[in-house]
């Protein structure tokens, strides 16, 4: 039996544990800025330092 290591799926905001799959859905699902994504997935609701990626993901 083989077995394969996880696939690479980045925490974006390490606060609210928020991978980087669940802001590309989000962003697949219709959010487009920066509140949406936080609506969508709790992400940049604590300290703030994942606002950077988040806009790079988005653009």
């Amino acid at each position: 039996m083989t077995i394969c290591p996880p696939a690479e799926d980045p925490l974006v905001c390490l606060c609210a544990r928020v991978p980087e799959s669940a802001i590309l859905a989000a962003k697949c699902s219709g959010a487009r800025d920066v509140p949406a994504l936080r609506l969508a997935t709790g992400a940049n609701t604590g300290c703030g330092d994942c606002l950077p990626d988040l806009e790079e993901l988005l653009a």
